[in-house]
């Protein structure tokens, strides 16, 4: 009969512990500075004085930019009716409702109930930009 060695025992160490983790970045705007905030809690450093958060190439405003007026409607029937905020995707222009007297949050209005060349005459002695998607694959956005 032949005996079969004993079964092996391999012994594998755990590897040494890996380093801390970094530590997140949170920065705090006190007054004119950044502060670092530890995981403590407490603030580490004053950093640089803080600077105005606009993208590169971009100039801060120095005045809110003017409020256009609303936009005019003129449906085929004659009558007019204002809108402040609205999307127009394809044929469709959809602006803000009332839930509570509408029953919906979004009103859909069809540009073919539209007088198209009174509507757009009527933004334009208003001042109002009122534009229409030039393709169907373009969305006009006014918000």
């Amino acid at each position: 009969m032949i005996e079969e060695p004993p079964p092996r025992t391999i012994v594998v160490q755990a590897a040494a512990p890996a380093t801390n983790p970094p530590e997140s970045l949170l920065l705090e705007l006190r007054g004119d500075h950044w502060v670092r905030i530890t995981g403590q809690g407490e603030a580490a450093a004053v950093e640089q004085p803080a600077a105005p958060l606009t993208a590169p190439g971009r100039t801060q405003a120095s005045a809110p930019a003017p409020q256009l007026p609303p936009a005019v409607l003129v449906f085929r029937d004659g009558r007019e009716e204002e809108i402040k905020k609205y999307t127009i995707v394809g044929s469709t222009i959809y602006t803000p409702a009332d839930y509570w007297t509408t029953g919906s949050w979004t009103r859909k209005i069809s540009t073919a109930e539209l007088d198209i060349p009174a509507t757009l005459k009527r933004n334009r002695e208003r001042g109002a930009k009122f534009n229409l998607p030039s393709g169907p694959n373009e969305v006009v956005f006014r918000p």
